[in-house]
């Protein structure tokens, strides 16, 4: 019959459009999520990069003004050494002589042997005048033949040099002074800064001693900077420049130019000078190519001026970097769709299946009772009885009674199809129902598979049997003050499994009441374990399976804010492995990936508390953040040091060991000691470096 047909299409209809509507609604709410979490994932991973090539401009700047104090420290110590031996000379050459030469011939022999003696690629001589201000050998000459009277000689900034030298001589028998002296055969009379080492000659009341300019030590430690910048990666595409303020670039494309050039690109060279204006450095955004190519990329630098040198030093970042990560993230996106698509479209044809039979049965039982009907008034009208009113209405009756008995079949078996459909709705929507203490009367079958429970052993328990650990109270604390004020709660929970398996779900809450009274809740979820796995892609370095530096940009300002909030410790590990470069140098920087990935497995297996983070902060640059005391720490870095140089990989190249070690640079502070996240870095990176100073494979705490 029609009608029956009629009813089949509806019923199709109807679930096709359920669903499909069902279907629309979630992929337009996870895509417009998924457009919120790239603009955050973008914003976040700009902000991250900017952050760090700012930084990575400042370290260079304190790692110029270190390289030369250094550098400084390294020239004095060897002019005292120099200075010390030339004094064990004179001292020989006296001892030798003075019951058979006199004075005059042993200060003469003592003059040129110190005068001869010079050091290859030096520039640096001797000296020697008696304390009473006569010149003996002064400037590089002799001056033995004539009292030559030099006690009141002053210096380019008036200072009385000689009367200092013989002060210091005489007080203290050795020191180092600071004055201006011409160069020896340079016609200029121009006087440098210089600093000298001068000490005591006791047999005949002298002192000797010898300088080295301080221009050149400033010129042998910009070579030595611009060497180093030069080498720099922090990876395929990114490198530091400099160039100077009288227009010329020092080191460019990631090279260093020897000579210095006129810089190619006068406009972007402009830019950077309007930028250095602001003394706190400032961003400038262009575009420009990447090393060993000719094509352009979109490009951000931060650049700051050095004044000490005249320098302008930038390090960039090219933004193709994120249109990549996104991509991925789209695509993985994608993937989730089509997976769901395909899973809708099965559950739509077995539903259509299973409607189409349900519907068949239903109008053949219609038919069979209309036909009934029709042929009963058929029977009627053909065997034109009159019906007496008595018995007319006791047939009546009797057909109501048969009708509504029909309508009672039709109630159960509808009933019955009911309840398939609830059968339906337990097997696969996550639903619980509690108490209003919070204790578990019921719950679907769908909650029973995803927490690994059986419905028995939830029963009158509370949710806490699949709460997470890592979850923090306060987080329960806030549910529970909404849903005790009457309102819905919305929102992702993190839990646990009976098997210890972690998932992720979006919970509703609904308080229930029944006559105006509270009785209790009931909550339905949505498993999201897929999306917070994309979402943890997304922090994640990809090749040690660590968190990311941008991960650790975030967590870093979290944990600060917690260990101030919870009056806990704050610990912080920057960890770097000892020689890297030569071990990519002698084994190949495949190999040096497979050893990151070891050491990385270190650190995974020794933070695995809630409270411990291990990232990979570059290269091979590590961070653990834990809320370790200062005794504890140590024990932890110890641990953690040991066990990869157990792990006994080969390092022909390492100086402290034959295998693979690592420093380690702490800092660990009380909440009222914690300023910022900037301060505690530069501080960690600082211990890192005075661990490297102890000879590697070495801690140093702060």
């Amino acid at each position: 019959m029609k009608l029956s047909n009629f009813i089949i299409r509806i019923i199709i209809a109807i679930a096709f459009t359920t669903l499909f509507l069902s279907f629309m609604i979630s992929i337009t709410f996870q895509y417009k999520k998924f457009k919120e979490d790239k603009i955050f994932i973008k914003t976040e991973f700009i902000k991250s990069k900017k952050e760090q090539i700012k930084r990575e401009v400042i370290s260079i700047e304190n790692l110029i003004d270190q390289k030369e104090i250094i550098l400084t420290n390294s020239i004095k110590e060897k002019i005292k050494e120099r200075v010390t031996q030339a004094h064990n000379i004179a001292m020989t050459i006296y001892d030798e002589n003075k019951n058979s030469k006199s004075k005059e011939d042993i200060e003469l022999l003592i003059a040129r042997t110190l005068n001869n003696l010079s050091y290859e690629n030096d520039k640096t001589y001797f000296f020697i005048n008696s304390n009473k201000g006569q010149a003996i050998l002064f400037n590089k000459k002799i001056l033995l033949d004539k009292y030559n009277d030099i006690w009141n000689l002053k210096d380019g900034n008036n200072n009385l040099f000689i009367q200092e030298q013989a002060k210091i001589a005489i007080e203290n028998k050795e020191g180092f002074l600071t004055n201006s002296f011409v160069r020896p055969n340079n016609t200029d009379n121009k006087q440098y800064t210089k600093i000298s080492f001068v000490k005591l000659f006791e047999p005949y009341n002298l002192h000797i001693g010898m300088g080295e300019y301080t221009d050149d030590i400033k010129s042998l430690a910009q070579n030595e900077i611009l060497d180093l910048i030069a080498s720099i990666r922090f990876n395929e595409d990114n490198y530091l420049f400099v160039n100077s303020t009288d227009g010329y670039s020092l080191v460019f494309d990631g090279k260093r130019n020897e000579p210095a050039m006129i810089h190619p690109n006068k406009n972007l060279y402009s830019q950077q000078v309007e930028a250095v204006k602001n003394p706190e450095g400032e961003f400038i955004f262009y575009k420009f190519k990447k090393i060993n190519s000719t094509k352009e990329y979109d490009k951000i630098s931060f650049v700051k001026k050095y004044e000490k040198y005249g320098w302008i030093v930038g390090c960039g970042i090219y933004l193709d970097e994120i249109n990549n990560e996104l991509e991925n993230i789209e695509n993985i996106f994608k993937k989730s769709i089509n997976d769901q698509f395909i899973y809708i479209f099965i559950m739509f044809i077995l539903m259509v299946i299973a409607l189409y039979l349900t519907s068949k049965r239903i109008s053949k039982f219609i038919n069979l009772n209309v036909l009934y009907l029709i042929s009963s008034f058929d029977k009627a009208s053909r065997e034109n009885k009159t019906i007496d009113t008595k018995n007319l209405t006791y047939k009546e009756f009797i057909s109501l009674a048969n009708k509504l008995n029909i309508t009672l079949e039709n109630k159960n078996e509808t009933e019955k199809r009911l309840q398939d459909h609830i059968q339906l709705i337990n097997e696969n929507i996550i639903i619980s129902t509690t108490d209003k203490d919070g204790y578990i009367v019921d719950v679907s079958e769908a909650f029973c598979k995803i927490s690994g429970y059986t419905k028995e052993e939830l029963i009158g328990k509370t949710h806490k049997v699949v709460r997470h650990p890592d979850t923090p109270d306060k987080f329960y604390e806030d549910m529970w003050d909404r849903l005790l004020s009457g309102q819905i709660w919305e929102g992702e929970i993190h839990n646990r499994n009976k098997n210890g398996k972690d998932y992720w779900i979006y919970a509703i809450i609904k308080p229930l009441f029944r006559n105006n009274e509270f009785i209790g809740f009931t909550a339905i979820r949505t498993n999201i374990t897929d999306k917070k796995h994309i979402e943890q892609l997304s922090i994640t370095d990809e090749l040690t399976n660590l968190y990311n530096r941008r991960f650790f940009n975030i967590k870093i300002e979290e944990e600060i804010n917690r260990a101030k909030r919870e009056n806990h410790y704050f610990s912080f590990l920057v960890i770097d492995i000892d020689y890297f470069k030569q071990y990519n140098d002698t084994y190949g920087h495949q190999q040096g990936d497979v050893v990151l990935e070891k050491v990385a497995s270190v650190f995974k297996k020794r933070t695995l508390r809630g409270s411990d983070f291990a990232f990979r902060l570059g290269g091979e640059e590590f961070g653990i953040i834990t809320t370790l005391n200062k005794e504890k720490v140590m024990e932890f870095a110890h641990l953690i040091k040991d066990e990869i140089e157990n792990l006994k990989i080969e390092h022909k190249a390492n100086e402290v060991s034959k295998f693979v070690t690592i420093s380690i640079g702490i800092v660990s502070k009380e909440k009222d000691e914690i300023t910022n996240s900037d301060l505690l870095y530069k501080e960690a990176d600082d211990c890192l470096y005075e661990a490297k100073k102890l000879g590697r494979n070495s801690i140093f705490i702060l």
